[in-house]
């Protein structure tokens, strides 16, 4: 089993996401850790599966305003525990809105 390589902080952390899988599954579901390249997600496994494209809607603050933020992201691991996803590229009001909320006291 390869281990995973995380070039980010990954910070335990507890609000909802909500995943878009094609135009018709959208759930949303409880992040359990995130970091700049990905979340671990509290999520039943029905319909996603390794390699599996979605996108994920987070809601974040950034200059005392909160924005919604869509990233593309790829379905890396599912188990009994949930789903992990692994982002990819977003843009730069994203990306400071997550260091924003990760290297936070």
């Amino acid at each position: 089993m390869q281990a995973e390589q995380r070039h980010s902080i990954r910070k335990k952390i507890s609000f909802n996401i909500v995943v878009n899988h094609d135009l018709a599954y959208s759930e949303r579901w409880k992040v359990r850790d995130l970091s700049l390249s990905g979340a671990r997600l509290e999520a039943a496994r029905g319909g996603l599966s390794p390699g599996t494209p979605v996108e994920a809607v987070l809601t974040l603050k950034a200059h005392d305003e909160y924005g919604l933020h869509r990233v593309p992201a790829d379905v890396v691991r599912v188990d009994r525990d949930g789903v992990a996803l692994r982002f990819r590229r977003y843009d730069d009001r994203t990306y400071t809105a997550l260091v924003n909320l990760l290297y936070s006291s």
